[in-house]
């Protein structure tokens, strides 16, 4: 599985999920890139920015990646 594919999977399993939490667990350096590219080529990907807290209080901004029209609740005729 390449890189693309990693985080492919891994948003259609857990859902919107942060660049730092796909950094961390698909173990990929690049995600901004990988992301870009999966969303030039058609994947139907939203990207979304927020502010919060860091752990000294202050603000930064969080962008978060999410399939769109994907839940990440399994199907229940699909085998895990």
């Amino acid at each position: 599985m390449n890189q693309r594919e990693i985080l492919l999977a891994y948003l259609r399993k857990h859902g919107r999920t942060s660049c730092a939490d796909l950094e961390r667990y698909c173990d990929v350096r690049s995600v901004t890139t990988r992301m870009t590219e999966l969303i030039r080529k058609g994947e139907p990907i939203e990207k979304s920015r927020e502010l919060e807290p860091d752990s000294r209080g202050k603000v930064r901004a969080v962008t978060y990646y999410a399939l769109a029209g994907v839940s990440p609740q399994r199907d229940l005729f699909q085998a895990p």
